[in-house]
């Protein structure tokens, strides 16, 4: 099949044509959304704002090197919200949970019930820094509002408590671990003067001299440097052990550094004074005493400042966490949101729609164009029969006896299938005149006038355009003869109401004459079909009909007859037009049979049913048989597949002249 460009009207088209496909999409995608979020809890949400000062831990008091950084200060905060204590605590609080007795061992299945609510209660609370402020949102989602704004101002209020505890706990313990350290080195700074006051009382002279000669190792820079990196040391120790236990590994690699630092001071010393070569021992070893004193001075001078803001902060009341902003309770809920659900659901409905029709239309094999048509079969479209959906008619309430052995409903729906017999002055039936014009111009003049009606699949309407056309022809005053050919499933004789013998079986095997086994407007009124309607029409009397009589175990061997060549030809002496109803060419070769022995066929194509493979196979195996293809027709074409404005367009002039002209009448 020829590539065609699609453009801005090919789209539109494929959008009408596959309508049903997009507004199921969206019906279902919002019908399924509003149901879903319609079934949701509703989830409401609310939050308080903490403070927490940006002052420096204890650790900080300590040691000034140590810097607070609030990045990471608040992100620890923000876990310590979280934590399993403070939750445990708001829980007992709230009532969720008794408190705990320490004398009392909980069952396995409390101690897991237990568990699980406060974890639950985790799962409920988040945080979140407010930019770089020192500000942290505490929020909550819960079906309940009452219970989401209890929640966060109940946790909001033990962890303000908690850190007011964990902060003066941890001014207790680094108070008393200054404490311990001041009292060590006051017992070290004694012990040193004691030892000087011994070493004076022994050596008196060198007392004198050395206070008028001794250097000044307390100006020394490296003594300097090392008696700065033992303060730091112990500081940062003393920060470590309020925070850690003494097997903790800084706290360990910290004592090890001190002591090396140590060692490092006095081989310090040491070496300072060996360099004094004019000095005895003794004098050394007098130096080494009052250095070991101004160390020790320094050391506990440092301590003893420490102790002191130690005690200040252990005695301050104040609290670092404020709640400036208590959570209230929620008015609405954030989900749910109904109407933000909706406009997506629109969307994804019309979006998931287009794809699937424009999906759907590439998927689909039939033929919708009429120019497609034509260039595939390279053979005219004739004609077009709209569907009976595109005028909305006055339904016939008919009586009609059926035939003996026949249900009702067989012969029921005749008159909406000769349309062209009951409503002359229709839409559809003014599309088969239409139909029967394009055929006296392009074939009966030029060709001849046996025709054979076939079509690619059953139930294309090919039988129901037969008949339609040879009443058509017989009203333009054309004598017409239409027979029968279809002994697989015969359906002709059903629709004129006229008996099925004899027929072309009898007329073949030469039973009967061709003229006695055909049957005129005064058999269908004597038929089992008791219409007055046929009285009314204009030119029946040119309509003959020739059924397909008894039913013959090898229809293809019987069309293959001599004899039927023969009959062909007489019968095109004796009649304008000779129409064939065969059956379905792709299923059985009866058409491609009496194809090869006519002027002509004409194929049946249901638009959106049969697909173009399909009706080019048939095509291909007419040709085969040399048959002579004169057009197509397309039938049943319904409203979204048509596709050529002009059809349409006719229609509804037609259908419009019919309403003008009632309206004149009455």
């Amino acid at each position: 099949m020829p590539k065609i460009e699609m453009n801005l009207s090919d789209y539109l088209r494929v959008i009408r044509k596959r309508k049903r496909i997009i507004i199921l999409s969206f019906i279902l995608v919002l019908a399924s959304t509003v149901y879903y979020t319609s079934r949701q809890t509703p989830i409401y949400s609310t939050s308080s704002k903490v403070k927490i000062e940006q002052r420096k831990s204890v650790a900080a008091i300590l040691a000034e090197l140590i810097t607070w950084t609030p990045g990471d200060q608040m992100t620890v905060q923000a876990n310590i919200i979280r934590s399993y204590q403070v939750m445990e605590q708001a829980a007992e609080r709230l009532g969720y949970i008794k408190p705990l007795n320490p004398d009392k061992k909980l069952a396995p299945a409390e101690e897991s019930r237990r568990i699980a609510i406060i974890k639950g209660l985790q799962g409920k609370i988040s945080t979140y820094q407010v930019e770089m402020a020192n500000i942290m949102v505490i929020s909550a989602l819960s079906s309940n509002p009452k219970e989401a704004a209890d929640l966060v101002n109940k946790v909001a209020e033990v962890y303000k408590e908690v850190h007011f505890e964990n902060k003066k706990k941890e001014a207790i313990n680094v108070r008393e671990f200054v404490q311990r350290q001041l009292d060590s080195y006051k017992n070290q700074l004694e012990g040193s003067e004691r030892a000087l006051q011994r070493f004076r009382q022994e050596y008196p002279l060198i007392v004198e001299r050395d206070i008028k000669t001794a250097p000044p190792l307390q100006n020394n820079p490296r003594i300097i440097n090392v008696e700065q990196e033992i303060v730091r040391f112990e500081l940062e120790l003393a920060s470590k052990k309020s925070q850690y236990t003494d097997e903790h590994p800084e706290v360990v690699s910290l004592k090890r550094k001190l002591e090396l630092a140590k060692r490092g001071l006095r081989d310090s010393i040491n070496q300072v004074i060996a360099q004094q070569k004019e000095f005895s021992t003794k004098e050394i070893e007098l130096m080494r005493f009052k250095r070991e004193i101004t160390i020790a001075e320094d050391i506990y001078m440092m301590f003893k400042r420490r102790y002191e803001e130690a005690r200040i902060l252990e005695a301050e009341k104040a609290s670092d966490v404020e709640i400036i902003e208590r959570a209230a309770i929620p008015s609405r809920p954030i989900k749910p949101n109904m109407k933000f659900n909706i406009m997506i659901s629109m969307f994804s409905g019309l979006l998931i729609g287009l794809i699937m029709a424009f999906v759907t239309e590439s998927l689909d094999t039939t033929i919708g164009r009429v120019d497609d048509i034509e260039e595939l079969l390279n053979v005219p479209v004739l004609g077009i029969i709209p569907s009976t959906s595109l005028e909305k008619r006055k339904k016939f309430v008919i009586k009609i006896k059926p035939k003996k052995g026949e249900m009702p409903s067989e012969t029921s729906d005749i008159p909406n299938r000769l349309i062209t017999l009951f409503e002359p002055s229709s839409i559809i039936a003014e599309a088969y005149k239409s139909l029967r014009t394009s055929i006296d111009l392009t074939g009966l003049k030029k060709i001849g006038n046996s025709i054979v009606i076939t079509s690619s699949a059953p139930r294309e309407g090919k039988t129901q355009t037969l008949a339609n056309l040879g009443v058509a022809f017989a009203q333009s005053g054309q004598k017409v003869l239409v027979i029968g050919s279809d002994f697989r499933k015969p359906m002709l004789y059903r629709l004129f109401g006229v008996k099925r013998s004899p027929g072309l079986t009898e007329v073949i095997i030469g039973s009967v004459p061709w003229k006695d086994a055909v049957n005129t407007a005064t058999d269908m009124l004597l038929g089992g079909l008791e219409y007055e309607q046929i009285l009314k029409t204009q030119g029946i009397e040119n309509l003959h009909i020739m059924t397909c009589g008894e039913r013959t175990p090898n229809p293809a061997e019987l069309l293959s007859f001599p004899e039927t060549s023969e009959l062909i030809k007489e019968l095109k002496q004796n009649f304008d037009v000779v129409l064939f109803d065969t059956p379905p060419t792709l299923s059985v070769t009866d058409s491609a049979i009496l194809g090869s022995k006519t002027d002509g066929v004409i194929l049946v194509y249901q638009a959106g049913k049969t697909s173009r493979y399909a009706l080019l196979r048939t095509k291909t195996q007419l040709e085969n048989v040399n048959a002579k293809i004169w057009g197509l027709i397309i039938n049943n074409l319904k409203a979204r597949l048509i596709e050529d404005v002009t059809p349409y367009q006719k229609y509804s002039y037609y259908g419009y002249y019919k309403e003008k002209k009632e309206k004149r009448s009455s």
